[in-house]
């Protein structure tokens, strides 16, 4: 290497070593404090992304369990109709059952709405933890027009009374 005397006299200027590297320390914690806060805020917004995933999951998971509750009522419905017959009435004149069995248990039917040419049947279908609340209206045929029958399901995934932020409603219409 060259002599320190060679350096002096180029016009050199010999830098204080422990001054540069107190503040080197320094602008090294600066850095490191930066970069820790840089990866914490990263780490935050990647755990609020995967629990709002999370929710949306359980959230699908309950209204797939609404939808089939709905689907089994809108089946029950449509078996006793056009497998069994004379279930639902058409009119105050037609003949009618008083309960369904489905889904492993009994439902009691309640005429709601009765005129002379339409008639309204609901019943309740309970499943596990999910229901579903049905209604088949049904129109008498007069003339050449065919009788007409809808069937509404209302599936629930909680049929508990009360306030519930969870609870989902899926709905099934079927016209024939």
């Amino acid at each position: 290497m060259f002599p320190l005397s060679l350096v002096k006299d180029k016009g050199l200027r010999i830098k204080d070593c422990a001054r540069s590297s107190r503040r080197a320390r320094g602008f090294t914690l600066l850095f490191a404090v930066l970069i820790g806060s840089l990866l914490f805020s990263l780490g935050l917004a990647v755990s609020h992304v995967a629990l709002r995933e999370v929710v949306l999951a359980a959230a699908g998971k309950e209204s797939e369990r609404a939808f089939y509750a709905a689907d089994a009522g809108s089946e029950c419905a449509l078996y006793f109709d056009l497998r069994v017959g004379g279930t639902f009435p058409d009119s105050s004149s037609a003949p009618r059952r008083a309960s369904v069995a489905c889904a492993g248990g009994t439902s009691a039917l309640t005429v709601v709405s009765e005129t002379g040419f339409a008639a309204t049947t609901t019943f309740r279908l309970s499943l596990a933890s999910q229901c579903a609340d049905v209604a088949v209206g049904k129109v008498k045929p007069q003339g050449r027009a065919s009788g007409r029958t809808v069937i509404e399901s209302r599936g629930r995934n909680d049929c508990g009374e009360g306030d519930n932020p969870a609870r989902v409603e899926r709905a099934l219409r079927v016209r024939y």
